[in-house]
């Protein structure tokens, strides 16, 4: 069963989920849809969603660690700034490297061991021993 919790954050292992999270992504998909509207180069307007829903699989889902969330910020944040001195954003680009940097940290978090995140004991297996 999912706890509400608002003002502490949940210690124990699996899929993490509170209110704070959920008005988040609320705000998110809010902005997405106000840049959608507001601006006549919508191309970028998903942009808000990537970076919240790979924040969210990150702390929320598989909870690999803030340290290990660094390369890809810092990878997301040079192709974009890339992206956007350009006539068309490079979509394909972006999507292609921090996706692998995404879920090569998310596995090597998992095979690292000590993994806590959302089904902990399916993908406990896969850690070295």
């Amino acid at each position: 069963m999912m706890k509400w919790l608002i003002s502490r954050i949940q210690r124990e292992p699996g899929f993490r989920f509170n209110l704070i999270d959920l008005v988040l992504i609320l705000a998110l998909a809010a902005v997405c849809v106000g840049w959608y509207n507001l601006f006549d180069d919508n191309h970028l307007y998903l942009l808000p969603l990537y970076v919240g829903g790979s924040f969210f699989l990150f702390c929320n889902v598989f909870r690999i660690g803030n340290r290990l969330e660094a390369p890809w910020y810092l990878a997301f944040v040079a192709l974009a700034a890339y992206g956007m001195r350009r006539q068309e954003f490079p979509w394909l680009m972006v999507l292609g490297v921090c996706e692998a940097i995404k879920w090569g940290l998310i596995a090597w978090r998992i095979r690292r061991g000590g993994y806590v995140g959302a089904f902990r004991a399916q993908l406990g297996r896969f850690a070295r021993q």
